[in-house]
């Protein structure tokens, strides 16, 4: 059974100018896999294979048109993807899968299905089968030896167990075994054109001298994979043919030539829309902001199938196989529970000459011709007596994402695990190594990979080593992209190397490179960290939400409420400000001391649907604490709710009101909570309690241990006994310590 957990979205609907277009609301149905860990910030819910009809009433938090976002990189990051719990896909590429699982809900019921997938790796469609569908066996097929293995260790991290994956020919499936399988997946190699949204490049493949022959060639191969596709489908099953591109030639026209062999279109109309005359299923780019997909459903007569015609099954023993005694099931079954907890999901174990155990599928006959073509005949339940690491990746369990990415390696990850890897590298130093290893494994590092090792150089601000990273990346003759330099520009702005942004940034537009939003806004990163606000201004034009946030927190910090609304004003035009630019409005008009502007910044925060967090909520408190207007610090301070950043700015604000008693209450209640105060909430009670501004030789404390009095060197004595005083003379005389959080004060 699949463990992995999806989200239905349902629902995603066509607003505005595109139901105006259309004439009529419509509607598509749209498949985003995302993680309870992360239902809160991207506003909704886990639902498991069980509770997949969701009421479209639940809560989905901020939407467009019905669609839910996913924050991609943080899902990338986290053991629920580590652990296969969820996988990351297009929105518009799950269509073909929930397309047929409309489908074949009213022509199959409840019937256990056995299902092909032509063209499976990397797997994610053949994974949202697993989960959407009731089947006890999906064939997998994977031409490349690599990539074929790079599915197994995907569909074995999902949780699959009824998958069997092959590494041949698609086009000879079917003739090794016709009439086979009850819906038989063609998700076939295409020219991509619907990819322009994120590939731009996809289009000048049309200008190539080359395209007449590469296109004829992908129009053989695709009609090849259907025909091959058709003739392994059972009569009475159903074929889904899809592409990611947009041409007549390797839709509609591969279509017709399929229904030239008795197919029957399933018209898709009466299940998702939009649709074409046909009754197939087109999506383009330009309508929701997705990718561009065709997906057409077929169905296939039912016809007398000669029972001669069908494949006798050949012993086990002829197969290589030994089927386990009764006792050796048992006892495996309990070995299994035991150390995994885990119930070994149906099927014929087997042990083959080498003594391994293996899960066969049920579906002996089947499995008869397709052997020679696995990668292994099953799921490996033991191997040398031992739990098989297949089996672990199978059966999941409380594992670190440390451990799951090297059972991921192990079963055959390949690129994709080490890729994995990299990207969760906690820093530069653990990225390089990882970044290492994989070259020691003889894998070649491809540009996403050099571009998530310079990713962690720049997080670490390591604008010298992000410069290393893409040197190697030339060395070895792979190609930077707009990416590749958008990324060293940013890791040399936050290093504070202008002059090598700046050099970045020529050499790309040297090389023809289009720089984007994201070049752009690291840029003005760079030029920003070196006080030049002026050339900063300068890319305007070209910045995204990131990027204006930027310039708008540079207005804040010299008090420009003028140009700061100007930015605001200019982003409006383009794109939705965030939370985070209006926050950074708020602060100019608290650095202009203008009150009433920064609450009329919350009034529209609010309009807009955006709920303030704590960052703003500080911003607005430190601005009427400046202001000594404690009453209205003091509700701000309670619609909030006591945290660490909010009682900070409160004691602050009771600071500067020379209140040293009730700055001392929000402390304690701070304390009653289990919040370690930090050094910058020590510093702002200690000038509460002493009255006085900060000094160069005034040092800081925090609370940490009731019966320890720890100090270094460098605190000046004086400074501390007038801080212990003054707790003293307030009745609330403490221990605190300088290790810690105050450390660096």
């Amino acid at each position: 059974m699949c463990h992995m957990w999806h989200i239905k979205q349902l629902a995603v609907h066509a607003c505005g100018e595109h139901q105006r277009l259309q004439g009529a609301s419509w509607q598509m149905f749209v498949l985003v896999l995302v993680a309870v860990s992360f239902a809160a910030c991207c506003g909704a819910a886990v639902v498991p294979r069980d509770q997949r009809y969701a009421s479209p009433d639940a809560e989905r938090g901020h939407s467009w048109g019905g669609a839910w976002r996913v924050k991609a990189p943080l899902l990338g990051h986290s053991l629920m993807h580590h652990s296969g719990e969820v996988y990351g896909q297009e929105a518009t590429s799950t269509l073909p899968i929930e397309s047929l699982r409309a489908v074949a809900e009213q022509t199959f019921g409840d019937q256990p299905l056995c299902v092909l997938d032509l063209c499976a790796a990397p797997g994610s469609k053949a994974s949202q089968v697993a989960s959407q569908l009731h089947i006890d066996l999906l064939v997998a097929n994977e031409p490349q030896k690599t990539r074929a293995a790079l599915l197994q260790a995907n569909l074995l991290r999902a949780g699959v167990s009824e998958a069997l994956i092959l590494s041949m020919d698609g086009t000879r499936i079917g003739a090794i075994m016709p009439n086979a399988f009850d819906v038989v997946l063609v998700d076939a190699p295409c020219s991509g054109e619907g990819n322009i949204r994120k590939d731009p490049s996809a289009w000048d493949r049309w200008a190539h001298n080359d395209h007449p022959q590469q296109l004829q060639s992908r129009l053989n191969l695709q009609k090849d994979l259907m025909s091959s596709g058709w003739q392994a489908l059972r009569p009475g099953g159903l074929l889904v043919y899809s592409t990611c591109t947009l041409n007549h030639e390797e839709n509609e026209r591969q279509c017709c030539q399929l229904q030239e062999q008795g197919a029957q279109v399933v018209r898709l109309d009466e299940q998702l829309v939009p649709s074409t005359p046909e009754g197939f299923l087109r999506v383009w780019p330009h309508w929701l902001d997705v990718e561009g997909f065709f997906v057409a459903c077929f169905y296939k007569e039912t016809t007398h199938v000669d029972p001669a015609a069908q494949m006798d099954c050949l012993s086990l023993g002829k197969m290589g196989f030994r089927r386990l005694k009764t006792s050796e099931v048992a006892g495996l079954q309990e070995r299994v529970l035991q150390e995994l907890h885990f119930s070994l999901p149906p099927g014929i174990p087997v042990m083959d000459k080498e003594e391994d155990v293996f899960l066969l599928t049920k579906r002996l006959p089947l499995l008869q011709k397709l052997l020679p073509h696995t990668l292994l005949p099953g799921i490996r339940l033991l191997s040398k007596q031992q739990i098989s690491k297949e089996l672990r990746l199978v059966a999941g369990g409380n594992l670190s994402s440390e451990e799951w990415l090297d059972l991921y390696k192990s079963a055959g990850g390949g690129l994709g695990a080490s890729s994995l890897s990299l990207k969760s590298a906690v820093d530069a130093p653990t990225a390089w190594k990882a970044f290492q290893e994989m070259k020691q494994q003889r894998l070649e590092p491809d540009i996403v990979s050099y571009n998530t090792l310079l990713n962690a150089f720049a997080k670490d601000s390591d604008g010298a080593g992000a410069q290393e990273v893409f040197n190697e990346m030339t060395d070895v003759s792979v190609t930077p992209g707009v990416v590749s330099f958008s990324v060293l520009i940013e890791a040399h702005a936050r290093a504070g190397h202008r002059k090598a942004a700046e050099q970045a940034f020529r050499i790309m537009q040297e090389l023809g490179l289009q720089p984007n939003e994201v070049t752009y806004t690291a840029l003005l990163r760079a030029r920003l960290l070196s006080g030049d606000l002026l050339g900063a201004e300068d890319l305007q034009n070209e910045l995204n939400v990131v990027g204006y946030t930027l310039l708008i927190d540079a207005y804040a910090r010299v008090g420009n409420v003028e140009k700061a609304e100007a930015a605001v004003d200019a982003l409006s035009m383009n794109a939705a400000p965030n939370l985070a630019t209006y926050t950074a409005l708020m602060k100019a008009y608290s650095r202009a001391h203008q009150l009433q502007g920064a609450e009329a910044v919350m009034s529209r925060m609010k309009a807009q649907g955006l709920e303030p967090n704590s960052i703003t909520y500080v911003t607005l408190i430190a601005a009427h604490g400046k202001a000594k207007s404690l009453q209205r610090a003091e509700e701000l301070y309670k619609e909030q709710g006591p945290n660490l950043a909010s009682a900070t700015a409160m004691i602050g604000a009771y600071g500067r009101a020379k209140d040293a008693e009730r700055a001392q209450g929000v402390f304690d209640e701070l304390c009653a909570q289990t919040v370690r105060p930090d050094a910058i909430c020590c510093r702002q009670l200690s000038q509460a309690l002493t009255g006085a501004r900060p000094q160069s030789e005034r040092k800081v404390y925090c609370k940490l241990q009731p019966s320890v009095l720890l100090s270094r060197e460098r605190i000046c004595n004086a400074s501390r006994n007038a801080f212990e005083a003054s707790i003293a003379s307030h009745g609330r005389a403490r221990q605190f310590c300088a290790e810690g959080c105050c450390s660096g004060f």
